[in-house]
């Protein structure tokens, strides 16, 4: 699927650091790994969808810019003035390349894969601007816009309709790869659901921790079954995991608690706070 004749490129602004991703409530360490992993993903989807497409990524964190740097791809330094000012960053950076079009999308969809980029630049190639709003149809995964002349963007709560208003065309995909970016635990087991790119399925198995809260998927008439974990992995239910724990009779959408095996696929215990052997009710 050959893209029309225009000399594209790609900005991916990435924050890094401990902080980054927040609204995963998890350890700060593991929501580092996972928001790297998924810049990672990002950045290659991007890289992938167009041949010779150069893909620059706006970031202040030095542990993105050595991976970035030896991928082979450009870094473009944030200078801490906020996402509009490192998406503006970029987009100049990019028509100093002698880029016509770029497309902006952010460091955080892990499920992207290049079809969905080259579908996504088809569909807005005849807009001299456009948006295509995320899967809550309220920030936006994809922007695009020219590489020279002055760059307006209003990314934030709600962007969707500020780049509406901004003069961007609204474009609607249907493109879950594309559209889901993953913000909290909701987003993040959408994203696992669709199939994540290898660097953020190898950093949601790292992650897999001792005592993690789930929800019970499916059991059997033999107590075996499944559980799906707050950032999506289902995991499996032996027979007898919750025995031990004082618990009989699971049931599915239970809120639990796991004990997960070194694999972080198996649960090795199941249990509610406050029921059976040791867990006193606070």
């Amino acid at each position: 699927m050959p893209l029309p004749a225009q000399a594209w490129a790609a900005v991916v602004p990435v924050k890094g650091g401990p902080l980054a991703k927040s609204r995963l409530r998890l350890p700060r360490a593991t929501r580092a790994d996972l928001a790297d992993a998924f810049a990672r993903d990002t950045v290659a989807a991007m890289a992938g969808a167009m041949e010779g497409m150069p893909v620059l990524v706006v970031t202040g964190d030095p542990d993105v810019m050595g991976w970035v740097a030896l991928a082979g791809h450009e870094v473009v330094l944030d200078a801490g003035a906020g996402l509009d000012a490192a998406v503006a960053a970029g987009v100049r950076a990019a028509g100093a390349r002698g880029a016509d079009r770029v497309a902006v999308v952010l460091g955080d969809h892990p499920a992207l894969r290049p079809l969905d980029v080259r579908t996504a630049l088809h569909a807005v190639a005849r807009h001299p601007r456009a948006v295509v709003a995320d899967a809550d149809d309220l920030g936006t995964a994809l922007l695009t816009l020219p590489a020279t002349g002055e760059v307006h963007t209003a990314f934030g709560p709600g962007s969707a309709a500020a780049h509406e208003r901004l003069g961007y065309t609204r474009v609607a995909l249907e493109l879950p790869g594309l559209r889901v970016d993953v913000d909290d635990a909701t987003s993040l087991a959408a994203a696992f659901r669709m199939g994540l790119g290898r660097h953020s399925a190898a950093a949601l198995a790292r992650a897999s921790l001792p005592g993690v809260q789930a929800t019970i998927h499916s059991i059997g008439e033999d107590g075996s079954g499944s559980a799906l974990l707050d950032d999506g992995l289902e995991v499996v239910v032996p027979p007898g995991a919750a025995v031990s724990s004082g618990l009989r009779h699971l049931r599915v959408g239970q809120r639990v608690s796991v004990e997960l095996d070194d694999s972080g696929r198996v649960a090795t215990r199941v249990w509610v706070v406050g029921i059976g052997p040791g867990e006193t009710i606070r």
